[in-house]
């Protein structure tokens, strides 16, 4: 019964005070331990379904979890080699940072370093035969997404040196991406343990029925550093979780270098650093004492120390600590040529479009399924159902809002829109849907936890089972049926 107790107040954020791991005498570190192996045991085994649920649910539950992995797997693997390239959401400009360094050991400049011959040959479907700078123009020409921080394209470099066919090499980085995107679905299923105890395959199917969608399964097939930088988010989120619901310091030094990592990954994930700073803060708070404070200042220092050298390269190859301003400027008479300002009182109309509209469907497939209605009221019915009926949920939770749980799980999404507020306005930039895909995965963790207030205890289940069914549905127009520009038939 105790640890029933301990579980339900771990989940809601109600758990009596406990001593740090770095702080406590080897009595309380050992009644610590003895704690955590109860919670563990009311965790049950590995795959034990949720309780409240009759056995023809669990079933089901058991059921959609298996559909969704099939799909993701199957789908990626397959599109990784079906779908032509490259992608117009700039897949040609990722692989040419990924052959820069590979072949030349260094990262490309912006406005410096030429787009690969290679490249070209291929964008232009002329590969093996040579291509000259003359085949592409303006931005083509160039490596534009030099700008962007390098982990993803270094991580990438042994896929992309396994063949000496540049046609090849396409594929085998899509493959790596691919592997990510694995590695991301065996990461939310941590995190939904973590959080979620015993309920966790609930929160793990809801979240598998986001990232089976087809604009996310595509978005991780094209080559891009969206395949890195979702992993390490959710793993920056599981950690800072653990850190937290331990107090421990060591745990926090990890978080720390997750997060490191994600800006290393994706500028965009610089949003996480308020996240962490947050529990630093509430941390140190609890500890009081200024004595204990020295493991907290070596979780500050390991993020920096990781960043650091990429913002010092920065400085000296630009004079300032990112790129973001050339790349805008660069791009400016592709993006927007007739210099249309943005202004704020079109925020609500482009949150809604922006997180709703392009949400399920690839970009790449958008104007030539808008003459498939259903497909697109399907589409978005999907996106309402994830994100705005999620956040109606997670508003439900009242008081537990406001906790440095639910801070973990929801503030990056919320930092992720007024993220993209900033761009559109105040950079005059063009946001795009994907920018939210490395923080929705960890919301919906979060959306998993308020279904908890749901009687009767099946309707998660039966609404997820609904998502999936639905994106199958999509998935057997697109793979069956779509003949038009990327389609899965092609390649």
């Amino acid at each position: 019964m105790s640890s029933e107790i301990e579980s339900h107040q771990a989940l809601h954020g109600t758990e009596v005070e406990e001593s740090s791991d770095d702080e406590a005498t080897p009595k309380t570190r050992a009644g610590y331990r003895e704690r955590h192996r109860h919670a563990a045991r009311a965790r049950g085994r590995l795959w034990a379904m949720p309780p409240g649920l009759s056995p023809f649910w669990r079933w089901v539950l058991g059921a959609v979890i298996a559909i969704q992995l099939v799909l993701i797997v199957s789908i990626g693997i397959v599109g990784a080699f079906k779908l032509p390239y490259f992608s117009p959401i700039d897949e040609g400009a990722h692989y040419t940072y990924i052959q820069q360094i590979a072949e030349h050991g260094s990262l490309p400049e912006l406005g410096r370093t030429k787009a690969s011959l290679q490249a070209i040959a291929l964008a232009k479907g002329i590969y093996p035969r040579p291509a000259g700078l003359n085949d592409l123009h303006g931005l083509g020409q160039l490596s534009y997404e030099a700008f962007q921080p390098p982990l993803y394209y270094i991580a990438a470099v042994p896929a992309f040196l396994t063949t000496s066919n540049y046609r090849d090499k396409i594929y085998a980085v899509r493959l790596f991406d691919v592997a990510l995107l694995v590695a991301s679905v065996v990461l939310i299923g941590r995190l939904a343990r973590v959080v979620l105890g015993d309920r966790w395959l609930l929160g793990w199917s809801m979240v598998l029925a986001f990232v089976a969608l087809p604009n996310m399964v595509v978005r991780f097939i094209f080559i891009s550093d969206l395949a890195l930088a979702v992993p390490l988010a959710v793993l920056f989120a599981t950690e800072l979780w653990i850190a937290w619901e331990r107090h421990s310091a060591r745990r926090l030094v990890g978080a720390g270098l997750v997060l490191g990592l994600c800006v290393l990954s994706e500028l965009e994930l610089t949003l996480l650093i308020p996240i962490f700073a947050l529990v630093l803060v509430a941390e140190g708070w609890r500890r009081r004492s200024t004595r204990t404070w020295l493991p907290l200042l070596v979780a500050v220092a390991v993020p920096v120390a990781v960043m650091a050298p990429w913002f010092a390269y920065n400085e000296v190859t630009y004079h300032m600590l990112t790129a973001g301003p050339i790349a805008i400027a660069e791009q400016t008479p592709i993006i927007n040529p007739h210099h249309i300002h943005h202004t704020i009182g079109e925020l609500p109309n482009e949150t809604v479009t922006t997180l709703v509209d392009p949400l399920v469907l690839p970009s790449e497939w958008a104007r030539a399924l808008a003459h498939q209605p259903f497909l697109m009221e399907l589409g978005r019915l999907l996106a309402v159902l994830i994100v705005p009926a999620g956040l109606v949920l997670i508003a439900g939770l009242g008081k537990r809002l406001w906790s440095v749980r639910t801070a973990i799980l929801g503030l990056p999404f919320v930092l992720n829109i007024i993220e993209l507020w900033y761009i559109r306005y105040g950079e005059q930039w063009a946001i795009d849907v994907r920018y939210i895909f490395t923080t929705v995965p960890i919301l919906l963790v979060l959306v998993a936890v308020a279904t908890d207030v749901l009687r009767p205890r099946f309707l998660p289940v039966l609404v997820t089972a609904g998502a999936t069914a639905s994106t199958v549905a999509i998935w057997g127009f697109l793979i069956f049926s779509y003949t038009g520009p990327y389609a899965l038939r092609g390649g």
